[in-house]
């Protein structure tokens, strides 16, 4: 998958249009028992998660990167009609990339679709959606969540979870905050 990626590093612009056939082609090949798949290993996950949290976070991330790879599968948007805002920039995606090839360093996507599920949508929120990886409802601990002031998304986790092995916080949109209970006061 990664060098159909790097591809798109060759022309001068990279088209919204040309990634999102990438990420499509790549989800049609997740199955609903893929998907039965990930949603077990995110109630696995969910396990070491504070009790009173463990609820919103399964919904969340079932709603994101579940919901997100139905979404990438009947998203027919022509994102480049939309003009110059909404270009890739080159230097940003070619950073993700090497980054997301590190996370996944060693990972064969034909076997393991969790891993795909969750590198093709932190692809399509980042690129596609200019969004978060993690929605808006995805608690933290310390019932913290992303907030969205103005134009930009502020992640209360990034700055402690970005060198975490395995985490995509360095391709993810949101800046790092430090605590602010104004900012993270839950909405």
């Amino acid at each position: 998958m990664f060098e159909e990626l790097h591809e798109l590093l060759e022309d001068k612009k990279i088209s919204k249009n040309e990634l999102l056939a990438i990420l499509k082609e790549k989800a049609q090949k997740i199955s609903v028992f893929d998907l039965m798949d990930a949603n077990k290993y995110i109630l696995q996950d969910v396990e070491f998660v504070q009790d009173k949290y463990q609820d919103d976070f399964r919904q969340a991330y079932v709603k994101q990167f579940i919901g997100h790879i139905n979404n990438i599968k009947k998203d027919n948007t022509d994102y480049d009609s939309r003009g110059k805002k909404d270009r890739i920039d080159k230097k940003q995606f070619e950073k993700s990339l090497e980054d997301l090839h590190n996370v996944y360093d060693g990972v064969d996507f034909d076997k393991d679709k969790v891993q795909l599920i969750y590198c093709l949508v932190s692809l399509y929120a980042t690129f596609i959606l200019n969004e978060p990886i993690h929605s808006l409802d995805t608690p933290f601990p310390g019932n913290l969540k992303i907030k969205k002031l103005g134009k930009f998304y502020y992640c209360p986790v990034k700055a402690t979870q970005k060198n975490t092995e395995g985490a995509v916080c360095n391709i993810c949109i949101s800046r790092e905050i430090d605590y602010d209970p104004k900012l993270n006061a839950s909405s």
